[in-house]
């Protein structure tokens, strides 16, 4: 689950694998929203932690960008009941981009600004998933 680097974890968080929808839009800077657009843009969530995420989408979005992103979490209770949390409305820092195959990009997100309530939910998600 963990990528090492050198020898030692550079994560400061346990992250989950995924494969979910979010939508996200650029912020700031202005020279990056005018590229991309001022819209939501759909991107597939790869993994999540409390501290960030991963995820692929079709824009280069350079390292530094403030990102609004938003997606919700769902989750299976034992009686096969479903609860969803969201949606949650995240700001993130863009902290690297990666060209992938397909002419997509892997970025990695760290969050900046998250309500205590989703970071709650966040940790509950990962700790309840990685137990199943």
């Amino acid at each position: 689950m963990y990528r090492k680097y050198s020898g030692y974890d550079r994560r400061r968080f346990q992250r989950l694998d995924l494969n979910i929808l979010l939508l996200y839009r650029v912020n700031e800077p202005v020279f990056v929203r005018m590229q991309v657009g001022d819209k939501e843009i759909e991107a597939t969530m790869l993994n999540l932690s409390e501290g960030g995420m991963g995820f692929l989408t079709k824009h280069n979005i350079p390292v530094m960008t403030e990102l609004f992103i938003k997606f919700t979490l769902s989750k299976m209770d034992k009686n096969g009941g479903i609860t969803f949390h969201g949606p949650m409305r995240i700001v993130g820092e863009v902290r690297s981009s990666t060209p992938v195959e397909n002419d997509e990009y892997r970025l990695g997100v760290s969050f900046t600004k998250i309500k205590l309530q989703d970071r709650a939910e966040i940790i509950n998600f990962i700790k309840t998933t990685l137990s199943l």
